[in-house]
């Protein structure tokens, strides 16, 4: 075994990038303005599209000839590990056990293929006592019970406290209070919780299901990142965890997407780390790694390590520059980034949580793999909509892992990519004034007889403000100021990721004016107020960057759970107070409200 490892690993190093896995390559520009364009990278021999360059913690980048910028290499597998994940066999199982709605059997090509809708797939196999008919999946010959009530019928399931239960987690009530007023013990509390997480999956999973059959035309996208931080259980290591989550809303109907977390609660992270493979995995660079997906300790130390060894460099190498001539810190600054690959490179190459530790149970995923499986899910849901625009938080690995994803639509028109910035550190009072400046900057055009209308207005001043665009950053990109304001999103910025050459002037103004990233903002705020444990905490003099509080979850898998939770409340039992309707009606998944109960039974 020793010596059939290092002839794999013989053979893994003279591949310049990892190989396609399951039709996935993310080694590719993901840069659309330029020619090489998802175009692969070659796996050995010459390259006249890319350059390849070392980094200090066994990472290599590829250098686009085309455009000239930086991407780390990352695994393909891994991307297809996460997506994996993303499908939760394990608890959608559970689900199709409890019920006997279909084959449980994760391994079986048959598992999750209803009774209801496959028929060809089952065959009956008698009658329990109780009447039930019994069914044998003809792949793995795994016996079921259709329409089974065990789980409601047991002595401890006390289902009518579970409408209550449900309502009380998704209106910020913590656990302490959830106590005192259903005197439900706390074990009861948490299994109950995992039921709906798993109910809510299943929902999730079967209503979802339908959007690739169903007509979409026009869905505009906002992406964000929201960081959530675990409490430590140890006082002598006083250091939290922090986990991040990824969503997209569409901004029509307010649905959300996604909602990820970069957390992976099956794996034994500290099992895993005493393995055979995992020795193995040092002598590879990080991308060809069996375990490429996950953070281990041995990584997340040495890359703190490099990553304060590198800052300490950075100073140095500023306070140098300042000392000669009369350069700025500015001009400095510039200088030294351009000089430095860690910098240009895309994404970043440690890809450091700013948590001190990692979690103690299960593993902590990468979180650009977490990001690529988004958006590969979400191209295998709404990409074939008419038309898609998307609306990213200005981040260098959600700008990757879109445009990749969504690469075939880009090159033929039907989805463009645009980053959206927002002065976030205004107050009210000046929103009001921005706002009120803008009304009264549109009521004068009406009044001047330039235009005879608000919506006509917008796109001349919008028009007006394409003719005056801002080189902004490293990469020099091009900005567009929309002169709109509004009371959430005041000094907002434009700029096109996706090739804006290919656009007319109105295309262009359409674009801008629908920019926002309000949709996603909103369900974020909405998890802060609305989930208890995962408000943001309070901040002291005292505790130095570390974040206590009684409320957090000390469990890093309940992060995951109750945002499942809230998202399946919020796009299909929330009802607006404007039209009466949830994200779900308005997207064509459900025709009213969706009762609670309907959810869970």
């Amino acid at each position: 075994r020793y010596l059939r490892t290092i002839r794999t690993a013989q053979m893994t190093k003279q591949l310049r990038v990892p190989l396609t896995h399951n039709q996935i390559d993310i080694n590719c520009c993901p840069n659309p303005k330029c020619q090489n364009f998802n175009e692969k990278a070659n796996t050995s021999g010459k390259d006249y599209k890319y350059l390849i360059s070392g980094l200090p913690n066994q990472a290599s980048v590829l250098k686009c000839k085309g455009c000239n910028r930086h991407f780390t290499i990352k695994s393909n597998v891994a991307v297809t590990e996460e997506l994996e994940r993303f499908l939760a066999k394990e608890e959608l199982s559970t689900v199709y056990r409890q019920d006997g709605t279909a084959c449980h059997k994760v391994s079986c090509d048959n598992f999750g293929c209803t009774v209801k809708d496959h028929p060809e797939k089952y065959r009956k196999k008698g009658n329990t006592p109780a009447g039930n008919q019994r069914y044998q999946c003809k792949g793995c010959k795994k016996g079921f019970t259709y329409g089974s009530k065990k789980r409601l019928s047991h002595p401890s399931s006390k289902n009518h406290e579970n409408k209550t239960l449900f309502m009380l987690i998704v209106n910020q009530m913590p656990i302490n209070r959830i106590i005192e007023m259903t005197d439900l013990a706390p074990p009861t509390i948490y299994k109950k919780i995992d039921m709906f997480y798993q109910r809510c999956l299943a929902f999730l999973n079967e209503r979802e299901s339908r959007l690739p059959s169903m007509p979409l035309r026009l869905m505009q996208l906002s992406t964000d990142r929201q960081d959530y931080r675990v409490n430590w259980t140890d006082r002598k290591r006083k250091n939290n965890v922090m986990l991040s989550a990824i969503g997209t809303a569409d901004k029509r109907t307010q649905y959300v997407f996604g909602m990820k977390v970069n957390y992976d609660p099956c794996i034994d992270i500290n099992h895993l780390q005493n393995s055979l493979e995992y020795q193995d995995d040092s002598n590879l660079k990080v991308h060809m790694r069996t375990y490429a997906r996950l953070w281990t300790s041995r990584d997340f130390s040495k890359a703190k390590k490099e990553k304060v060894e590198h800052s300490r460099n950075t100073k140095e190498l500023l306070d140098e520059y300042l000392n000669m001539s009369n350069i700025t810190l500015r001009e400095a600054s510039k200088a030294y980034i351009r000089n430095d690959i860690l910098i240009e490179s895309g994404t970043n190459p440690y890809d450091i949580p700013d948590s001190g530790r990692l979690p103690e149970y299960g593993a902590q995923v990468h979180s650009e793999y977490t990001m690529f499986a988004h958006f590969r899910h979400l191209n295998s849901l709404i990409g074939h909509a008419q038309k898609i625009r998307f609306y990213l938080d200005q981040d260098d690995g959600i700008y990757r892992a879109c445009s990749l994803a969504f690469a075939k639509s880009v090159d033929i028109k039907k989805t463009d990519i645009g980053y959206v910035k927002i002065d976030k550190a205004t107050t009210v009072d000046e929103r009001r004034i921005k706002v009120a400046i803008a009304e009264k900057s549109i009521s004068e055009l009406i009044k001047e007889n330039q235009v005879s209308s608000f919506k006509e207005a917008e796109r001349l001043l919008v028009r007006k403000s394409l003719l005056n665009s801002y080189t902004i950053g490293k990469r020099k990109d091009i900005w567009n100021f929309v002169p709109i304001h509004k009371i959430y999103e005041v000094d907002k910025y434009v700029s096109f990721i996706s090739d804006d050459s290919k656009l007319t002037e109105d295309e262009k103004i359409d674009f801008l004016l629908s920019a926002t990233l309000h949709p996603i903002d909103n369900f974020f705020q909405l998890v802060r107020r609305r989930i208890s444990s995962l408000e943001r905490p309070i901040h002291s003099q005292s505790n130095k960057g570390r974040t206590w509080t009684g409320k957090s979850p000390y469990n890093p898998a309940m992060i995951h759970k109750l945002l499942v939770i809230l998202r399946t409340y919020f796009n299909y039992c929330l009802v607006s107070e404007k039209d009466k309707k949830t994200p779900a009606v308005r997207l064509g998944l459900a025709r009213g409200k969706v009762e609670i109960r309907k959810i869970l039974y």
